[in-house]
This record gives structure tokens, C-alpha cells and sequence, in this order.
């Protein structure tokens, strides 16, 4: 069963890829925003230090690909609800990463020293490594939500699956800039995944 706050709200963790603070709307209490930018956070931060302190968002910077910095959100854990805006397409862009039994430390994530001292040698794609930092700063039945831009970005990732299950893929039609009343535009779909932990 979910531990929900005094006012039945739940834990929440908003991970984004800087984006504007005027979209970042959260009802939710002990919110915490993590971004890699150190200027988002130090803005994020300014505009939060005028908010009631028990209303604000909580600007955290970590580098998601790493668990030194992804163990630093424990305390506040387990979240219930994880936002994702573009964050994974970010992230998808980056190197995959590379482990082996005799290079691991202790500042790896538990569910990735677990893999690589029953498989070997394991290379995770960006979206993997980050899935598997979540697992432990939540709980079963924990919701992800990511808007994307890319039809595939939970497809073939199979320690992935072994912890979140893909509950929908909805696509969802982009705005339309201004264009040319004689080009053919075809329309562009952001898509929104909803992943539940198992």
C-alpha cells in the first residue's frame, strides 16, 4: 500500500530537461524537481524561495545517469508518482554505459551490481540506467509518466521490463506552428507513456 501524506496527496519526483518554470504545476507534497542544469536549479530555486515552504518545489541538481547522485533523492523516497518531460528523449542521446564485475564500486546502483554479478560484463542504454536508478526510490505500484517525442523509447529494453511494466502509449497531437498556406505539414504526436512499477 502507498504511504500518501496527511492530506492524501503523494510523494512526488519532477524531472525535466530545463523546462520552463511556468509548466511546472504540481499539487502534490514533498515534490522535488532534479534537473542536470545548475542554472535551471539555481532559477528554480530563486522562484521557489517566495513560495510558502510547505507549497514549494524542492530544486535538486543530479546527473540521472548517476547513482552518486540519484542515492542523493533517498531520503526522500519512496515517490509515488514520477514526471518525466523529455528527459529520457535527453538522456537516449547520451553514451550507453559499460560494467563489468571488476570495474563496478560501491557507488553503483544496487539493481545494476546485481545484474552485472550474475551476467557479467553488461552494457545498459541511458533510458535502461535510468530505470534501474528508479527501482530503488520506489515502490510497487509507483506510476511513471513520460512524454516523448519517440514512438520506441521503452521498446526492447528488457531489464526495463523486468521492473516496470508499460501500462499505455497514447500519442498525443503537437501544436501546429505557423506554415505556409500552400506546404503540406504533416502533423507531428508527442507521446505519453505511462510505466508502472512492478
Amino acid at each position: 500500500m502507498h504511504s500518501w501524506t496527511a492530506t492524501g496527496r503523494a510523494p512526488a519526483l519532477w524531472y525535466v530537461c530545463s523546462v520552463p518554470l511556468e509548466t511546472t504545476l504540481l499539487t502534490l507534497d514533498c515534490h522535488k524537481n532534479v534537473d542536470f542544469s545548475f542554472e535551471a536549479v539555481r532559477l528554480g530555486q530563486a522562484i521557489e524561495s517566495k513560495q510558502d515552504p510547505s507549497h514549494a518545489m524542492h530544486w535538486l541538481r543530479a546527473d540521472l545517469r548517476s547513482w552518486n547522485d540519484m542515492s542523493s533523492l533517498a531520503p526522500w523516497a519512496p515517490f509515488e508518482i514520477i514526471l518525466d518531460k523529455s528527459t529520457s528523449d535527453a538522456l537516449a542521446t547520451s553514451t550507453s554505459a559499460t560494467f563489468s564485475p571488476t570495474s563496478i564500486s560501491q557507488d553503483i546502483c544496487p539493481m545494476v551490481r546485481d545484474i552485472v554479478n550474475t551476467q557479467g560484463e553488461t552494457t545498459l542504454s541511458p533510458v535502461e540506467l535510468l530505470a534501474l536508478h528508479l527501482v530503488p526510490l520506489t515502490s510497487e505500484g509507483t506510476m511513471w509518466f513520460t512524454l516523448s517525442y519517440s514512438t520506441v523509447r521503452f521498446d526492447n529494453l528488457p531489464r526495463l521490463a523486468k521492473h516496470w511494466d508499460l501500462v499505455s502509449r497514447t500519442s498525443l497531437k503537437a501544436p501546429q506552428g505557423q506554415t505556409s498556406s500552400s506546404a503540406y505539414t504533416p502533423e507531428v504526436f508527442h507521446w505519453l507513456y505511462i510505466l508502472r512499477r512492478k
